[in-house]
């Protein structure tokens, strides 16, 4: 009991380990995990359980164990291709109950085990191409898949299918098979499946060196309904068209090429055995097809029942020699559809063939130029394609929009001339009264013109250079009209009947309900790509009423804000902008608003608490501190007179005469005398007050109200702050309240409030008391020594 424990408990240890040291894929979604080119070694363990698909290609793993996809219970696809696998558990696959899918394709499997199988009721398509493995297994390999309908099997080293390896695939529709080296083929092998509908054969070497063996396969393969294709070979005689023969003889329709290399002995083989053949359709893609020099043409009668022609990337060497094939002229009436794609045509002479049941041309991604597209339309002459419904000259050499070589076709509904190079179209054009389709994208167009047919209803402008697009199509109800530089919208009111359009990568930067709103009958949007300013109307409009206008069929990511800087980058239904971006003009008006109550509140305060004043005294004292200093024995005046105009008479009258004119005379500094012409005044000020031993200031209501007074008295109370000296004299003229002094003087009124000043009596005996005191305090005390006069004094005078 206790060994057994032991052993559990080593079991469940070892599992944990593994699972551990497995590694992790980091690339998965909610259902799929893309896991290739990461040079895993080992299968990565799973990150949910509801992985449907799982691509492990292009890794370097070697071997599938029994609990790799434990985990994968809900797997439908399991791709497994281009790794080093060379063994597989037998049980390694039995989790996968309902996978559909799966690619073992290009590993080294050298053995092929039906048990791999067993658990896989639900698959459908089975890869296992380009593996080791020179024959299948020797038991019913494919028994247990009962409903597999597409099988790739085979490889380089593939030597024999035996009779019985197809067993149980009673419902496979699609076969590919590479028996490029096959060397036996059991006949009635393939037989056993009852209907292929497609087969892709490749047997390069069964062609060349054992014909009988590729008619068994095809003898086998090949039911009237089944579409046949050859890939992987060369044919280059006659001879080896036999087993062909026989394929057709089956009654096939459908019959292609694929990355073969054909004679043009081969290709007229061919087009002989169709004309006594069921075949309706021809393909022949990526091939090339030689004219070799000992070609014998054999030349084909006329085909019955081919109506289709299909060639893409079809190399002719060499081609600028190949003859013209006006001899297959009646060969080719019957045709219905034909598309030459990417096969270097150049030229078609008019007159090659009278395709009168042609409905269908694509001559796209060939070398087609002008004059040689001119000949091939025989210069217009409807006659030639006299049913044709649709051409595509696409990705040629063209230059010029010719309408005329359409006109003529009576029937034509769509034309496909993108990818050349016209650059501009005339002023009129004349187009098939049918016409329908027309796509003029890529076509290095800078405008467009009324050379546009009114009758069309889908159009194709894409990939241009269009600024604008305004021209009317009442019937257009399909526009593309991405990838140019339009800035706008096109007015809906030229397309009344427009029902979708794609504007995509253009110069748009926003759209509204109203621009939807000219488009009566637009019901799909693609608008993404474009230069978008986020504003708040446009990211309202996106994000809750456009979809209520319109369906948008491109992705809402694809809506991408270039502008504002702080939203840029971001998809237009994820912005949230603020209030303040959302109403620019609103919130900078009260911005505005603010800033100017703000000013006016510092105004108010700056008035209020005198801030003008104290920078101007500020001023005013940084300038005089860079005056040289004066000393008292350098003053030029005794004292400089203060006083407004409107009492200069009293001053001229009264003052001047008594203070100069008398004994000892004082010399005083009059503004309206004494001031230099042209100097700044405020300077003139200063240098009077500066020059004058007292300033005496003339004190009434004018005084006060007196600008320059003022200028003044502030340098005079600046200066007594600086120097601390008593430098004052005021004259009362007539009574003046205290009150009245601007509060900024606070030692002014204060000393005023303390101490005596003069004032002019109104009585006329005291007045030569008041001559006295005033001189008395303005003359320099030696000057008053031999009257004995103190100006200490004296109380009717004020000294600062």
């Amino acid at each position: 009991m206790a060994s057994l424990v032991v052993l559990v408990f080593v079991h469940l240890l070892t599992c944990e380990v593994l699972s551990v040291s497995r590694p992790r894929c980091d690339r998965c979604d909610q259902t799929s995990c893309n896991c290739s080119w990461k040079q895993l070694q080992q299968v990565p363990t799973t990150t949910s359980k509801l992985t449907t698909v799982l691509n492990l290609s292009f890794n370097w793993i070697t071997s599938i164990l029994h609990d790799d996809f434990l985990g994968y219970s809900s797997l439908r696809s399991l791709i497994i291709s281009n790794n080093r696998i060379n063994m597989i558990d037998r049980e390694a696959f039995s989790p996968l109950k309902n996978l559909e899918n799966l690619d073992l394709s290009e590993n080294d499997l050298d053995t092929l085990s039906a048990e791999w199988f067993r658990h896989l009721p639900s698959l459908q398509s089975l890869n296992i191409l380009g593996n080791r493995y020179q024959s299948l297994s020797q038991d019913s390999l494919f028994q247990p898949l009962k409903n597999l309908k597409k099988l790739h099997f085979g490889g380089p080293l593939l030597q024999s299918v035996r009779k019985g390896d197809f067993s149980g695939l009673g419902c496979l529709e699609e076969l590919v098979f590479d028996g490029r080296n096959l060397q036996k083929y059991d006949k009635g092998s393939l037989r056993v499946i009852e209907a292929i509908s497609h087969a892709t054969l490749g047997l390069n070497d069964p062609f060349q060196k054992n014909l009988q063996l590729v008619e068994d396969i095809l003898s086998d393969a090949v039911q009237p309904n089944t579409t046949l294709t050859f890939t992987d070979t060369e044919l280059f005689k006659n001879y080896q068209m036999s087993p062909v023969e026989l394929a057709f003889n089956r009654g096939i329709r459908t019959f292609s090429f694929n990355n073969c290399n054909l004679s043009v002995e081969v290709c007229f083989k061919l087009l002989d055995l169709m004309s006594d053949s069921e075949i309706s359709t021809f393909m022949i893609e990526d091939t090339k097809v030689m004219l070799l020099s000992e070609t014998q043409l054999v030349i084909p009668n006329n085909q019955k029942h081919l109506e289709v022609v299909s060639f893409k990337n079809v190399e002719v060497t060499p081609f600028h020699v190949f003859p013209a094939l006006i001899f297959l002229q009646p060969s080719l009436n019957k045709l219905r559809r034909i598309s030459v794609l990417d096969s270097k045509v150049f030229a078609i002479p008019c007159g090659t063939a009278d395709f009168i049941s042609l409905e269908y041309l694509d001559l796209s991604q060939n070398m087609l130029f002008d004059l040689t597209f001119k000949e091939m339309m025989c210069d217009g002459d409807g006659g030639v394609f006299l049913n044709l419904k649709t051409i595509n000259i696409s990705k040629n050499h063209l230059e010029t929009i010719d309408s005329e070589l359409f006109t003529g076709l009576r029937k034509l509904e769509n034309i496909d001339m993108s990818g050349n190079s016209f650059n501009d179209m005339p002023d009129t054009c004349q187009w098939p009264p049918a016409l329908r389709y027309l796509n003029l994208s890529s076509a290095h167009l800078t405008q467009v013109t009324s050379c546009l047919p009114e009758s069309l209803q889908i159009l194709d402008l894409s990939n241009n250079s269009l600024t604008v697009f305004n021209l009317k199509m009442p019937s257009l109800t399909d526009l593309y009209i991405s990838g140019n530089k339009i800035g706008s919208f096109p007015h809906g009111g030229l397309f009344p009947h427009l029902t979708f359009m794609s504007i995509q990568n253009n110069g748009l930067q926003t759209f509204s309900h109203d621009s939807l709103d000219e488009y009566k009958m637009l019901d799909i949007l693609e608008a993404g790509a474009n230069t978008y300013v986020c504003s708040c109307d446009f990211v309202a409009f996106m994000n809750n009423d456009l979809t209520n206008r319109v369906k948008i069929r491109d992705e809402f990511k694809s809506y991408i804000c270039e502008s504002p800087d702080a939203v840029r980058g971001e998809v237009v239904t994820e912005v949230r902008l603020s209030v303040f971006e959302c109403h620019t003009a609103l919130a900078f008006s009260l911005l505005c608003f603010s800033i100017l109550v703000v000013v006016l509140v510092i105004v108010g305060l700056c008035y209020k608490f005198n801030v003008v004043w104290y920078m101007t005294m500020t001023w005013a004292w940084i300038r005089a501190k860079r005056r040289p200093v004066i000393t008292k024995g350098e003053l030029k005046y005794d004292a400089f007179v203060s006083y407004s105009e409107m009492d200069a008479g009293w001053v001229e009258a009264h003052l001047i005469p008594e203070l100069e004119e008398s004994e000892p005379p004082l010399s005083l500094c009059l503004h309206k005398r004494d001031f230099a012409p042209g100097g700044w005044i405020l300077d003139n000020i200063m240098e009077a007050i500066e020059q004058s031993h007292k300033t005496v200031f003339i004190l009434s209501q004018h005084f006060i109200k007196s600008e320059w007074c003022k200028y003044e008295l502030d340098y005079t109370h600046f200066r007594m702050l600086d120097h601390n000296d008593d430098t004052v004299v005021l004259v009362l003229l007539e009574p003046i309240d205290k009150n009245t002094i601007p509060k900024r003087f606070c030692k002014l009124r204060k000393v005023m409030n303390s101490r005596t000043y003069l004032e002019w009596p109104d009585d006329d005996n005291h007045i030569p008391r008041f001559w006295q005191s005033l001189r008395a305090a303005i003359a320099k005390p030696m000057t008053v020594g031999d009257m004995s006069f103190d100006t200490t004094s004296v109380n009717s005078v004020s000294l600062y």
